[in-house]
Protein backbone atom coordinates (compact mmCIF):
# COMPACT_ATOMS: atom_id res chain seq x y z
CA UNK A 1 0.00 0.00 0.00
CA UNK A 2 1.19 3.58 -0.81
CA UNK A 3 1.58 6.19 1.35
CA UNK A 4 2.81 9.78 -0.09
CA UNK A 5 3.04 13.85 0.72
CA UNK A 6 4.98 16.26 -0.23
CA UNK A 7 8.06 14.88 0.89
CA UNK A 8 8.37 11.39 -0.19
CA UNK A 9 6.34 8.12 -0.96
CA UNK A 10 6.60 4.77 0.73
CA UNK A 11 5.11 1.55 -0.17
CA UNK A 12 4.25 -1.17 3.01
CA UNK A 13 3.69 -4.61 2.77
CA UNK A 14 3.49 -4.59 -1.11
CA UNK A 15 5.99 -7.62 -1.33
CA UNK A 16 4.61 -11.44 -0.73
CA UNK A 17 7.56 -12.08 1.54
CA UNK A 18 5.32 -10.35 4.41
CA UNK A 19 2.30 -12.81 3.25
CA UNK A 20 0.76 -14.92 6.21
CA UNK A 21 3.58 -13.68 8.40
CA UNK A 22 4.79 -12.19 11.72
CA UNK A 23 6.36 -9.08 11.32
CA UNK A 24 8.98 -8.70 14.26
CA UNK A 25 9.35 -4.37 14.28
CA UNK A 26 12.20 -3.27 16.84
CA UNK A 27 10.19 -0.53 18.65
CA UNK A 28 12.21 2.27 20.37
CA UNK A 29 8.99 4.54 21.64
CA UNK A 30 10.04 7.31 18.87
CA UNK A 31 8.28 8.77 16.02
CA UNK A 32 9.53 6.55 13.31
CA UNK A 33 9.10 3.58 14.59
CA UNK A 34 5.66 4.05 15.71
CA UNK A 35 4.65 5.39 12.59
CA UNK A 36 6.15 2.41 11.00
CA UNK A 37 4.04 0.29 13.44
CA UNK A 38 0.96 2.21 12.44
CA UNK A 39 1.12 2.60 9.18
CA UNK A 40 1.43 -1.63 8.93
CA UNK A 41 -1.24 -1.90 11.58
CA UNK A 42 -3.73 0.60 8.76
CA UNK A 43 -1.97 -1.41 5.73
CA UNK A 44 -3.21 -4.79 7.78
CA UNK A 45 -6.65 -3.33 8.46
CA UNK A 46 -7.31 -1.93 4.95
CA UNK A 47 -6.30 -4.40 2.86
CA UNK A 48 -7.67 -7.52 5.65
CA UNK A 49 -4.16 -9.35 5.36
CA UNK A 50 -3.25 -12.41 7.82
CA UNK A 51 -0.07 -10.81 8.84
CA UNK A 52 0.95 -10.19 12.72
CA UNK A 53 3.27 -7.64 14.22
CA UNK A 54 4.90 -8.71 16.91
CA UNK A 55 7.37 -5.50 18.70
CA UNK A 56 10.23 -6.20 20.44
CA UNK A 57 12.43 -3.54 22.03
CA UNK A 58 15.89 -2.69 23.89
CA UNK A 59 15.02 -1.29 27.39
CA UNK A 60 18.00 0.78 28.26
CA UNK A 61 17.73 1.60 32.26
CA UNK A 62 20.15 4.23 32.12
CA UNK A 63 18.32 6.43 29.32
CA UNK A 64 14.76 4.70 29.30
CA UNK A 65 12.42 7.67 28.19
CA UNK A 66 11.60 6.77 24.87
CA UNK A 67 11.09 3.17 26.28
CA UNK A 68 8.93 4.17 29.33
CA UNK A 69 6.14 5.04 26.95
CA UNK A 70 6.21 2.07 24.51
CA UNK A 71 2.85 0.23 26.46
CA UNK A 72 0.95 3.63 26.09
CA UNK A 73 2.01 3.60 22.12
CA UNK A 74 1.28 0.06 21.93
CA UNK A 75 -2.52 -0.06 23.73
CA UNK A 76 -3.10 2.76 21.76
CA UNK A 77 -2.42 1.39 18.25
CA UNK A 78 -3.85 -1.54 19.58
CA UNK A 79 -7.32 0.40 20.09
CA UNK A 80 -7.04 2.16 17.22
CA UNK A 81 -7.04 -1.10 15.01
CA UNK A 82 -8.69 -4.08 17.12
CA UNK A 83 -8.52 -6.31 14.23
CA UNK A 84 -5.19 -6.45 14.02
CA UNK A 85 -2.96 -8.65 15.77
CA UNK A 86 -0.47 -6.11 17.19
CA UNK A 87 1.74 -7.88 20.41
CA UNK A 88 2.51 -6.53 23.24
CA UNK A 89 6.16 -5.73 23.09
CA UNK A 90 8.83 -8.44 24.16
CA UNK A 91 12.08 -6.63 25.46
CA UNK A 92 15.38 -6.98 26.46
CA UNK A 93 16.65 -4.60 29.18
CA UNK A 94 20.20 -3.40 29.86
CA UNK A 95 22.14 -0.40 30.98
CA UNK A 96 24.41 1.38 28.76
CA UNK A 97 26.19 3.40 31.35
CA UNK A 98 29.86 2.68 31.08
CA UNK A 99 29.34 0.19 28.14
CA UNK A 100 31.15 2.14 25.22
CA UNK A 101 34.46 1.77 26.84
CA UNK A 102 33.99 -1.86 26.32
CA UNK A 103 33.11 -1.09 22.87
CA UNK A 104 29.59 -1.93 22.84
CA UNK A 105 26.06 0.33 22.63
CA UNK A 106 22.29 -0.96 22.34
CA UNK A 107 22.49 -2.82 19.50
CA UNK A 108 25.00 -5.03 21.13
CA UNK A 109 22.10 -6.04 23.43
CA UNK A 110 19.38 -5.48 20.60
CA UNK A 111 20.30 -7.66 17.59
CA UNK A 112 20.85 -10.89 19.94
CA UNK A 113 16.86 -10.34 20.67
CA UNK A 114 15.84 -10.35 17.28
CA UNK A 115 18.53 -13.10 16.32
CA UNK A 116 16.76 -15.24 19.02
CA UNK A 117 13.40 -14.25 18.44
CA UNK A 118 13.26 -15.52 14.31
CA UNK A 119 15.68 -18.39 15.78
CA UNK A 120 12.41 -20.07 17.98
CA UNK A 121 10.35 -19.25 15.16
CA UNK A 122 8.29 -15.90 17.15
CA UNK A 123 9.05 -13.49 13.85
CA UNK A 124 9.14 -14.24 10.39
CA UNK A 125 10.55 -11.43 8.75
CA UNK A 126 12.00 -8.14 10.24
CA UNK A 127 11.25 -4.53 9.13
CA UNK A 128 13.51 -1.18 9.92
CA UNK A 129 12.11 2.28 10.60
CA UNK A 130 15.42 3.41 9.73
CA UNK A 131 15.17 7.08 7.52
CA UNK A 132 17.46 9.37 5.85
CA UNK A 133 19.14 12.28 8.28
CA UNK A 134 18.61 15.91 6.84
CA UNK A 135 20.30 17.84 4.32
CA UNK A 136 24.01 17.95 5.30
CA UNK A 137 24.08 21.35 5.36
CA UNK A 138 20.63 21.14 7.77
CA UNK A 139 22.69 18.55 10.45
CA UNK A 140 25.76 21.37 10.06
CA UNK A 141 23.29 23.78 11.66
CA UNK A 142 22.35 21.83 14.67
CA UNK A 143 23.14 23.16 18.10
CA UNK A 144 26.65 22.04 19.52
CA UNK A 145 26.99 19.27 22.28
CA UNK A 146 27.00 20.07 25.92
CA UNK A 147 30.85 19.33 25.86
CA UNK A 148 31.04 21.83 23.15
CA UNK A 149 31.64 19.24 20.86
CA UNK A 150 29.94 18.29 16.95
CA UNK A 151 27.35 16.64 16.92
CA UNK A 152 28.63 15.58 13.29
CA UNK A 153 26.40 14.91 10.22
CA UNK A 154 24.43 10.91 10.15
CA UNK A 155 22.69 9.20 7.67
CA UNK A 156 23.98 11.02 4.49
CA UNK A 157 26.02 9.63 1.71
CA UNK A 158 29.94 9.75 3.41
CA UNK A 159 29.14 10.44 6.61
CA UNK A 160 28.64 8.50 10.14
CA UNK A 161 25.87 5.67 9.86
CA UNK A 162 25.76 6.06 6.05
CA UNK A 163 26.48 2.37 5.81
CA UNK A 164 23.04 1.70 7.64
CA UNK A 165 21.49 2.85 4.58
CA UNK A 166 22.80 1.41 2.04
CA UNK A 167 22.55 -2.20 4.00
CA UNK A 168 19.01 -1.77 3.99
CA UNK A 169 18.58 0.18 0.41
CA UNK A 170 15.90 -1.12 -1.92
CA UNK A 171 14.14 -3.76 0.53
CA UNK A 172 10.71 -3.31 1.18
CA UNK A 173 11.94 -4.55 4.44
CA UNK A 174 13.19 -0.60 5.46
CA UNK A 175 10.43 1.36 3.66
CA UNK A 176 12.15 4.42 5.18
CA UNK A 177 15.42 4.56 4.28
CA UNK A 178 14.35 6.80 1.00
CA UNK A 179 12.92 9.66 2.85
CA UNK A 180 13.76 12.02 5.94
CA UNK A 181 11.78 12.68 9.07
CA UNK A 182 9.30 15.64 7.85
CA UNK A 183 7.74 12.87 5.64
CA UNK A 184 7.46 10.66 8.85
CA UNK A 185 6.11 13.64 10.95
CA UNK A 186 3.70 14.93 8.00
CA UNK A 187 2.32 11.57 8.18
CA UNK A 188 1.51 11.84 11.69
CA UNK A 189 -0.51 14.82 10.59
CA UNK A 190 -2.01 13.56 7.56
CA UNK A 191 -3.99 10.95 9.67
CA UNK A 192 -4.62 13.29 12.28
CA UNK A 193 -2.23 11.34 14.95
CA UNK A 194 -0.96 14.51 16.66
CA UNK A 195 -1.62 12.70 20.24
CA UNK A 196 0.30 9.63 18.85
CA UNK A 197 2.85 11.84 17.85
CA UNK A 198 3.06 13.64 21.30
CA UNK A 199 3.27 9.99 22.92
CA UNK A 200 6.67 9.41 21.32
CA UNK A 201 9.82 10.99 22.66
CA UNK A 202 13.72 10.30 19.92
CA UNK A 203 15.67 11.62 22.70
CA UNK A 204 18.79 10.46 23.59
CA UNK A 205 19.00 11.71 27.03
CA UNK A 206 18.44 10.34 30.57
CA UNK A 207 16.17 13.77 31.16
CA UNK A 208 13.96 12.57 28.29
CA UNK A 209 12.90 14.85 25.51
CA UNK A 210 16.12 17.11 26.03
CA UNK A 211 15.55 19.90 22.87
CA UNK A 212 19.70 19.48 22.42
CA UNK A 213 20.64 16.15 21.45
CA UNK A 214 20.66 15.43 17.65
CA UNK A 215 17.98 13.67 17.86
CA UNK A 216 15.38 15.88 19.23
CA UNK A 217 16.53 18.69 16.87
CA UNK A 218 16.17 16.13 14.08
CA UNK A 219 12.43 16.60 15.06
CA UNK A 220 12.20 19.51 16.03
CA UNK A 221 13.74 20.31 12.37
CA UNK A 222 10.96 17.80 11.00
CA UNK A 223 7.89 19.70 13.51
CA UNK A 224 9.20 22.74 11.78
CA UNK A 225 8.72 21.93 8.05
CA UNK A 226 5.55 20.21 7.93
CA UNK A 227 2.05 21.54 6.95
CA UNK A 228 -0.72 21.62 9.37
CA UNK A 229 -4.04 20.50 8.46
Amino acid sequence: MQYKNKFGTVEILSDSVFNNKTIGISMSGGADSTLLCFLLANTIKEKNLNIQIQPFNGYDIWCSGDSAGLPEIIKYLQNKFPTVKLHWPISVVFNTKGIKEKGLDKNSYIRPLSEKLAKNKIIDVLVNALCLGPPTEIQQSFNLRSDGGSWGVFRRPGHELWEEIEKFSNTPKAPFVGIDKRFIIQCYYDFNEQDLLQKTNSCTEPIGNCGECWWCQEKKWALNNVSSL
